[in-house]
């Protein structure tokens, strides 16, 4: 299983693994609580009956605690962000999912995967054109899958993800501003010209009028319009 898993993949981009995001710049972007982010990435310790329990880390990041988030591991807490407010899967069979990948002899990111799928219960990792089944520790699985991914993602020749389109703040898909590592240092900016959000903000706020702003960066109204929005928003 191990030479299996491990022809099926390429090791991810090194600049989506850089230290970009702190937990809580993350949490701004996908619409979560700073204390879930941190608990899925590094646990947390809590008191139950008098007792102190701890939780162990849902999501393998490949940062320390204190030390910014990657790319990587910010598309993966959006994907299971969106999977527990879809579905409801419990955080055990990510658990047992991140086992499973252990027991391969490797640390994919799975969540930021082309090839990861998941229905109302489990997770897959699709290899070749078969479904193992990471909820049920590797069981080959036959059937159909619900669900193909995120369409806010896309993908990369390396096979994880390069883009993210964050939902707007009112929930509705949009492709005007995106997450890329390879833009802005990550930061939002526009999908079409890679102007970062927080520039063409800063000059609106400093009296500039979104005409010349728009001329300036070959951009349309529309564009410069919705990168004030996010901007305003996120930094709220």
């Amino acid at each position: 299983r191990t030479s299996f898993l491990s022809m099926s993949r390429v090791k991810p981009a090194n600049i989506k693994l850089c230290p970009a995001y702190s937990v809580a710049e993350a949490a701004r972007y996908l619409g979560a609580k700073t204390s879930t982010l941190r608990s899925w990435f590094h646990g947390r310790k809590y008191s139950q009956n008098g007792i102190q329990r701890s939780s162990r880390a849902v999501l393998p990041t490949t940062q320390k605690k204190g030390v910014p988030i990657s790319f990587l591991d910010l598309v993966e807490a959006h994907v299971l962000l969106a999977i527990r407010r879809g579905y409801g899967i419990p955080l055990q069979r990510f658990r047992v999912a991140m086992d499973c990948l252990k027991e391969f002899g490797e640390d994919l990111h799975f969540l930021a995967h082309r090839n990861f799928y998941h229905d109302r219960r489990d997770l897959f990792l699709k290899l070749d054109d078969k479904f193992i089944s990471l909820s049920e520790r590797g069981q080959l699985v036959d059937q159909e899958v619900i669900s193909e991914g995120l369409k806010q993602i896309t993908y990369g020749n390396d096979g994880y993800a390069s883009r993210f389109f964050p939902r707007r703040f009112d929930h509705q898909r949009q492709e005007t501003i995106v997450l890329d590592p390879l833009l802005n240092y990550g930061r939002p900016c526009l999908a079409r010209l890679g102007v970062g959000t927080e520039a063409i903000a800063n000059r609106f706020f400093c009296g500039e009028k979104i005409a010349d702003l728009a001329k300036d960066y070959g951009a349309n109204a529309e564009e410069i319009e919705e990168a004030i929005r996010w901007h305003e928003q996120c930094e709220s």
